[in-house]
């Protein structure tokens, strides 16, 4: 047997499930049927053969890394991968290096896809801007980030940008049927239904404890397996529980409780909800319920979010806690969250005002309130004069009230 042979079916015996079952071509690939269904954008231009540098962000295990490689098999090209998160502007160079001799010595271009792309810096951004631009690359930037946040751009300007959702249940069965076919076992209902549960919409978790469950039935371990997803059937909330309980914590917030909202967040985290997902309904909060109240409260929730972004389970659930009891604890207040909702309210219903010439960019009749004793003086934002914010009765706000009212008592 030829060396590289053996040493290929080594490598390939060693392989993950999702790898060994990931999509060769279109027609096998699952999910994203309003990007990739028949007569979709996506599948046109795949079909076209006329492929442009293209970012797809979406959640883990939804079809982003399989669909680069379907593209680069499809097209016909040589396909090159890199992580950003361990990746370096040298192994970029080499790779360019390559694709610019494939083009002149045969025609061929070359495929870049580059996984976690949000993680390159300004550098490398810039740098990759000016390969993909000439086209030597053709780049497919994978990221689980939305790239409006995290992409200059400049390099968001020249590639089509598509978003992957979760995949959905009867996704994930389809997912399971192939790794039933590959094993060619059948899973218990029970174990499916627990596997379906726990993936939330990502393959790659699916296939993942399908492979665990498969391998451990091979040793005989049927009770140790059974007894795993057992506990971790336990610890899942399922989709429309997990609405329930972020709806549970945000009311308990709401309504002062911390203990309740400390209890449905960790209700959250124990089911295994992802911590920015409850950092972003905390920023939320502190200003839909807190607001002008304490504003204080959205720089906390903030702080929290960051976190974040940087810092995973289990040191985070503490940081998490922190902004929960502080958003629990203080002062309520709903005056931004009615204000923004009635101006639109009033713009959506054909309130359309003319900005005043005094006020418009360039004015030179506008009075610079600076140039007066308090840095204030009386003149008109609007022609109408209506109220959208109205003042919370709590200490901070009735305070912003007694100063309205004296900086505008002759304003009708």
């Amino acid at each position: 047997m030829n060396m590289g042979t053996l040493f290929q079916n080594n490598y390939n015996d060693i392989k993950p499930l999702s790898l060994k079952l990931r999509p060769k071509n279109l027609s096998e690939f699952i999910g994203q049927r309003e990007l990739l269904g028949e007569n979709k954008i996506l599948t046109n231009i795949i079909k076209s053969g006329n492929i442009s540098n293209m970012i797809l962000f979406g959640p883990p295990g939804c079809g982003k890394s399989s669909l680069g490689e379907i593209i680069s098999n499809e097209l016909n090209c040589n396909i090159a991968t890199l992580n950003a998160t361990v990746a370096s502007l040298n192994d970029l160079r080499d790779i360019v290096s390559k694709a610019k001799q494939d083009i002149e010595l045969y025609g061929r271009r070359t495929v870049l896809f580059l996984d976690e792309i949000h993680r390159f810096n300004k550098l490398q951004q810039d740098a990759l801007l000016s390969y993909t631009e000439s086209g030597v690359l053709i780049l497919i930037g994978a990221t689980t980030e939305n790239p409006y946040h995290n992409l200059n751009n400049a390099l968001l300007s020249r590639c089509l940008i598509f978003e992957f959702k979760a995949l959905d249940r009867e996704d994930i069965k389809e997912v399971l049927n192939r790794g039933e076919k590959y094993y060619k076992k059948v899973l218990p209902e029970n174990i499916k239904e627990t596997i379906l549960d726990i993936s939330n919409g990502d393959s790659r978790i699916a296939l993942n404890y399908l492979e665990l469950y498969f391998k451990n039935l091979e040793n005989s371990n049927t009770k140790d397996i059974e007894e795993i997803f057992s506990q971790r059937k336990a610890s899942f909330h399922k989709e429309e529980d997990k609405y329930n309980i972020i709806s549970a914590m945000i009311k308990s917030i709401r309504g002062s409780d911390p203990d309740s909202a400390l209890y449905w967040m960790g209700r959250l985290l124990y089911g295994g909800e992802d911590p920015r997902y409850i950092a972003r309904r905390l920023l939320i909060q502190a200003s839909e319920d807190i607001g002008m109240a304490n504003p204080e409260a959205l720089l906390i929730a903030n702080a929290a979010y960051n976190a974040s972004e940087k810092i995973g389970m289990p040191e985070i659930r503490i940081i998490l806690a922190h902004a929960v009891v502080y958003l629990a604890i203080s002062s309520k207040s709903n005056s931004c969250y009615n204000g923004i909702n009635a101006v639109l309210s009033d713009i959506k219903a054909g309130d359309l005002e003319i900005v005043p010439k005094h006020i418009a960019d360039g004015a030179k009749d506008y009075v610079y309130p600076h140039n007066f004793p308090g840095n204030f003086v009386e003149q008109a934002y609007r022609k109408k004069v209506k109220k959208y914010y109205e003042p919370g009765n709590n200490k901070f706000e009735n305070q912003i009230r007694e100063k309205i009212e004296k900086l505008w008592k002759n304003r009708k």
